[in-house]
């Protein structure tokens, strides 16, 4: 994974968490409220233009690792936003990680 890659994970529960390169640090966004529908490519552009960054001061916190969560997207300056999808080409993103990434639901 390059150090510009953006990825989107998502909880049983319908959060959703961000990471960057290798960083290591799992940043939760939350529940996907009204105000972060769609918000993925913004967040993910913003984050690798030095515009926007998750943290404790922007509400963000981080997670304990990425055990239990589903990667759902992967932003690039390349490619945009890659939706993940399973084997027989259904969308891994629950309801809220697509709510996030601004798609419908099956």
């Amino acid at each position: 994974m390059s150090t510009s890659d953006i990825r989107a994970y998502e909880d049983n529960a319908g959060g959703v968490y961000l990471t960057r390169g290798d960083d290591g640090t799992v940043w939760s966004r939350g529940p996907v409220t009204a105000d972060l529908e769609g918000q993925f490519a913004d967040d993910a552009q913003g984050w690798h233009e030095g515009d926007w960054e998750p943290g404790e001061a922007n509400g963000q916190s981080p997670a304990s690792g990425l055990c239990g969560l589903a990667h759902i997207a992967t932003w690039t300056p390349e490619g945009g936003v890659q939706i993940e999808k399973n084997p027989v080409g259904d969308v891994v993103a629950g309801g809220g990680g697509q709510a996030y990434l601004g798609i419908g639901e099956d």
